[in-house]
């Protein structure tokens, strides 16, 4: 087998994967990421919810909406805020994917260092298990 035939059999590899599994691959984004501004948002809800998949509500909820759509939430344990999720709108039922995210502080320093896509899981850090 030649050297162009191998790369177009890997060049496939990830469009075979993603036909096998039904659902594209996403990756955390390591980097620094600012808090959401919600100054022109009103909360509208809160709740516990269960963050680490351990059946107990150990983590607070906080919703929050703009007269434009577009939703965010923060999770909070243990008094420490860790994580915030962005899903904003273009136009009318319209989702903008450059600004849909979820941004986690995984050692609870205070510093948001990763940042997921709104379709990837995400946990409590293990620094408040």
């Amino acid at each position: 087998m030649n050297f162009t035939r191998k790369a177009v059999l890997l060049s496939a590899v990830p469009a075979l994967v993603l036909a096998v599994l039904g659902e594209p691959v996403h990756a955390m984004e390591p980097g620094v990421y600012p808090a959401p501004d919600l100054s022109k948002f009103l909360r509208v809800s809160e709740e516990d919810g269960d963050g680490d998949g351990d059946g107990v509500n150990e983590t607070h909820i906080r919703h929050y909406r703009n007269v434009a759509g577009d939703s965010a939430f923060s999770m909070t344990t243990k008094d420490r805020l860790w994580a915030w999720s962005m899903e904003s709108h273009g136009g009318p039922g319209e989702v903008d994917p450059e600004r849909n995210y979820v941004i986690r502080d995984s050692n609870c320093d205070g510093t948001f260092d990763e940042r997921y896509s709104l379709d990837e899981q995400f946990h409590v850090p293990v620094c408040l298990k």
